[in-house]
């Protein structure tokens, strides 16, 4: 611990005391008095050498200068955008790209992922799964190749198969937790991430708080970490430092998305991410492409402005949202967004005259309630649950549901979560082959939710759009769908799936870039349907189809019921 104390003390000029570096990675620390305490916590904004050597890292490129400086979201640090930049950031452009510390994959969706180099190696749009390896210790582990197997093997997964296996369902960021102590054991840990690791928020106290606090759950995690570290009881990690460390984790491990999912596929550890805060309405957002962080620009960002992310899945209801952050981050967002999204409900409330907040809220939760059965329950019990299975019964109860809230004012497409519901039910009346309430569902969300909004979901929303309207496009000639006059014409059907298929392409370059794998993806299926059009037919966005669009998007939009309408 002196050479440690030596190096910051030389390199970063900090003022820590050795006491506060022991406590940062030591198995001498046995003062279990410490247990009750919140560790230290450094403002890494204070720090100048320390903000350098994290934005300065060999595997961090930035486009434009980042600084490290005091949040106007939070108490802490937060991340800008240089103020000598005069010009800032402009919209769709990568902002940095990083190579975690350390990954971990969600076990609830992640089969697609190597869990070592982090790239994705099942084909978009349907494509074949390639070269996976399963590990057959654990069988969780994942891998593209025998080389990334045997790498993970000699690097993490070793230790980690034999908590896997005993522990299948772990959460990702208490795994992080187990590999951030066997790193430092091999000596994978620099001094200076170790100091810049205890100066992370931890919301300790919260965690620990005997009201509504993690305190078990955390002390459980801290006694598994401990269990499988080390070979002896004099070598084992203080069960006290551990302790610490895992509230650490939970707290700034970063949710991850791919490109082509709105979900959740792994959480991870790194440095200049950690430094982000939360907005529901953010200017940016991170996924993970080719085992990196990449972090975008969903709109102009000045010089000198302030970096923010949404934490979770920001789709999803105001009230959900707050509960969430709430659970996982201990504070409640009050965002422009997040306001203006609560006087709105207030605004129909009171237009509506016999309905309150609380019963809108009951009726949200029913609604989540009642979509998550119909897409978890029923599919993972078929034939248990036939209320679950039937959409039709589910869109029915849906459809009550809304009109016992507002008996009189009417719920409405876009309020929450309704736009969302829809889209769900879009995608599950697809895989049972019934494309057309799959696509009135799926363009009545489409249309709820636009509302000026871009960015990562609008594109996978308009993606899933795409996949109903290719399967209504190609309904055989005796399907009793076409039966029914009031179904578009398929030549209708067509021209609005080439244009979302224009448009997702161009979105998706804006958004994710044109070297992502999903904007390449989705541009290889444009030109493959622009080929099999017949030679001179007019294709987007060239006029003669333009002018032809009009009427057909109006005609499919009019047929799917949508009333929240704004246009291609």
């Amino acid at each position: 611990m002196d050479d440690l104390t030596t190096s910051l003390a030389q390199n970063l000029t900090i003022s820590l005391s050795p006491a506060d570096l022991q406590a940062a990675f030591s198995n001498d620390n046995n003062d279990d008095d410490d247990l009750g305490r919140a560790p230290p916590r450094m403002g890494f904004n204070t720090k100048p050498k320390l903000c350098q050597f994290i934005l300065s890292r060999r595997n961090v490129t930035a486009s434009v200068p980042l600084e490290i400086r005091p949040s106007g979201c939070s108490t802490g640090s937060g991340l800008f955008i240089a103020r000598g930049e005069q010009d800032g950031i402009e919209a769709g452009r990568e902002i940095y790209r990083s190579k975690p510390l350390m990954l971990a994959f969600d076990g609830a969706g992640d089969d697609g992922w190597c869990h070592f180099c982090g790239g994705y190696f099942e084909g978009y749009f349907g494509g074949e799964k390639g070269g996976v390896r399963v590990c057959s210790g654990c069988g969780v582990g994942r891998f593209c190749s025998k080389e990334c197997q045997k790498l993970a093997w000699n690097r993490f997964h070793k230790e980690e198969c034999k908590v896997l296996k005993s522990t299948p369902g772990i959460k990702p960021q208490s795994l992080l937790a187990h590999r951030l102590v066997w790193f430092q054991q091999k000596g994978y840990i620099t001094t200076e991430q170790g100091a810049m690791i205890q100066g992370l928020e931890a919301h300790f106290d919260e965690y620990t708080r005997e009201d509504g606090g993690k305190t078990t759950e955390v002390y459980d995690v801290a006694m598994a970490i401990r269990d499988v570290t080390g070979e002896g009881r004099e070598k084992k990690i203080d069960v006290g430092l551990i302790w610490k460390l895992v509230p650490q984790l939970w707290t700034n491990c970063v949710r991850l998305r791919g490109s082509s999912s709105r979900e959740t596929v792994a959480f991870a550890l790194e440095l200049v991410t950690a430094m982000i805060n939360h907005s529901c309405e953010p200017n940016a957002f991170a996924f993970l492409e080719k085992g990196e962080i990449r972090v975008r620009s969903l709109r102009k960002i000045a010089a000198g402005e302030e970096i923010t992310i949404c934490y979770i899945d920001p789709t999803v209801d105001v009230k959900s949202r707050r509960e969430i952050l709430m659970d996982e981050h201990f504070f409640e967002c009050d965002c422009a967004r997040c306001k203006d999204e609560i006087e709105t409900q207030k605004r129909r409330v009171a237009a509506d005259g016999e309905t309150s907040m609380a019963t809108v809220r009951q009726a949200q939760i029913s609604m989540l309630d009642l979509i998550k059965s119909a897409a978890v329950t029923a599919c993972k019990y078929p034939g248990v649950y036939p209320d679950f299975a039937n959409l039709t019964v589910v869109e029915s109860k849906m459809n009550t549901i809304m009109k016992n809230a507002f008996p009189n004012f009417g719920w409405g497409d876009d309020l929450d979560p309704v736009p969302m519901v829809r889209l769900c039910l879009s995608v599950l009346y697809l895989e049972q082959g019934k494309p057309a309430p799959a696509l009135r569902n799926g363009l009545r969300g489409y249309f709820a939710r636009r509302g000026g909004r871009t960015g990562p979901n609008a594109v996978n929303i308009l993606v899933d759009i795409i996949h109903v309207l290719i399967a209504a496009s190609c309904l055989p000639p005796d399907s009793p769908v076409l039966k029914d006059v009031s179904f578009p014409l398929r030549v209708d059907i067509s021209n609005v799936m080439y244009w979302y298929l224009y448009k997702a392409c161009k979105e998706a370059g804006e958004v994710f870039g044109g070297d992502c794998e999903y904007t390449k993806a989705i541009g290889n299926l444009f030109a493959k349907m622009m080929a099999g059009l017949p030679a001179g037919a007019s294709r987007p966005p060239e006029e003669d189809f333009m002018e032809e669009l009009e009427g057909s998007l109006r005609r499919v939009v009019e047929w799917a019921g949508v009333w929240v309408y704004e246009g291609a």
